[in-house]
């Protein structure tokens, strides 16, 4: 952790109940919180938040290019920022790079023309599809 002080880099942890699907070091962190994005670098004042759907982006990943993103698309969990440290909790985490775009795609249109009666199937409807369009945003950054 004493380089961690001397570089100016944080510590991003991705975890699902399977994996660490990430533990790296680096810049800065976007994070999409259930009420819009937030950004977090060395410094910041430690929070807990809850996730929305969408994209995790690291930024100057050690190792890297200084202005390289790499990203991991979140469905929702819960996000702790503490002492230079990321972590994120959530049921479901996969690299951008490593998403099938056109499935994707095809998942997205398949909700959205199906057809939901009473509140609560409109409302589960609604909140699969925003997490299937922050899917294809993610897959179509990781291009």
């Amino acid at each position: 952790m004493a380089d961690q002080k001397n570089s100016g880099a944080i510590r991003c942890v991705i975890v699902t109940p399977e994996t660490t699907g990430l533990d790296t070091q680096c810049r800065s962190v976007t994070l999409p919180l259930f009420d819009g994005g937030r950004g977090v670098a060395r410094g910041h004042a430690p929070f807990i938040g809850r996730l929305g759907a969408g994209e995790v982006r690291v930024k100057g990943e050690q190792g890297g290019a200084a202005d390289a993103v790499r990203g991991v698309f979140v469905e929702g969990g819960f996000v702790e920022v503490s002492h230079d440290t990321v972590t994120v909790i959530t049921q479901r985490a996969i690299p951008a790079e490593k998403i099938d775009i056109a499935a994707a795609r095809a998942d997205l249109e398949k909700l959205t023309s199906t057809k939901a009666v009473g509140d609560e199937a409109l409302a589960a409807r609604h909140k699969a599809a925003d997490a299937a369009r922050a899917l294809v945003r993610a897959a179509g950054r990781g291009r």
